[in-house]
């Protein structure tokens, strides 16, 4: 009823679906008229979405957020990111994060080079995080080298990490076998070194990434994070490891020799 009431009246429509007596009964009723209205007007929806934000302040990021569903289940992308970048402080980061992740699922090249054409730093941030969000659930490794090919910024070492993760967990020998055939460098080591602390990871294969890490610094820290968990279920590999390892910073191999000495049960 409220699809087909939102195609000819849309503000009506989602009027009475956001006076439903249950939270559960608004979300589906606005689901419905704005899945209507998009079908029957995009820009009259966008409309509709407008006016319910400035009359239910409170409620933006909701009605927004569905309103981008609605467009973004029909392709209608474009219409999509220019109302979430239209959002005010509050709002614009949620909106854009989905509006681009949603885009990224399905055409992850042609959002990946929208995002990157804003001029806005911030607004480029938001999407290009957006971007790797929905990239990322359907070819984290064509994320991860589209990611390390980006011009410099504050953004891409946390955007690399983001990638990174996702393709270890789904395909960790290729993701391995990619770093181990490319050049790293410090944008990717962030990223190498948020999956080589990853819980789902084997000590062997953890050590492994965590040994690609070109900045010394963070690559003994990240190794020593490594060794702290692998000792607590296998000392003697971790120790023997430990032992063999050259990437330690003197600090580090301290606090390393504190742990195994507590975990084998002797006197410091």
């Amino acid at each position: 009823m409220l699809r087909g009431w939102a195609q000819s009246s849309p503000t009506d429509a989602a009027h009475y679906a956001l006076k439903l007596p249950t939270p559960s009964a608004c979300e589906a009723g606005l689901n419905s008229v704005f899945s209507g209205a998009v079908a029957a007007n995009p820009l009259a929806a966008v409309r509709t979405g407008q006016l319910l934000i400035q009359e239910n302040p409170s409620e933006a990021v909701g009605i927004g957020g569905h309103l981008i569903d609605a467009l973004c289940q029909t392709g209608d992308f474009r219409t999509a990111t220019e109302f979430a970048s239209a959002g005010s402080d509050g709002t614009r980061p949620f909106w854009m994060g989905a509006a681009y992740s949603k885009w990224a699922a399905f055409q992850p090249e042609a959002a990946a080079q929208a995002a990157a054409s804003l001029t806005d730093p911030t607004l480029r941030s938001q999407a290009l995080h957006g971007v790797v969000g929905g990239w990322s659930m359907a070819d984290p490794g064509s994320l991860v080298k589209y990611v390390t090919q980006l011009p410099p910024d504050a953004e891409k070492s946390s955007m690399v990490s983001q990638a990174l993760q996702r393709w270890a967990r789904i395909s960790p020998a290729a993701a391995a076998d990619w770093i181990n055939n490319n050049e790293g460098g410090p944008e990717m080591d962030h990223g190498i070194a948020s999956v080589a602390t990853m819980e789902a990871l084997k000590p062997d294969v953890a050590v492994s990434w965590a040994e690609s890490i070109s900045n010394p610094k963070l690559r003994s820290e990240t190794l020593v994070s490594v060794l702290r968990s692998w000792a607590t279920v296998d000392l003697a590999a971790s120790k023997s490891y430990f032992e063999k390892s050259k990437d330690l910073l003197p600090e580090d191999r301290s606090e390393i020799v504190g742990v195994i000495t507590t975990l084998s049960g002797q006197s410091p």
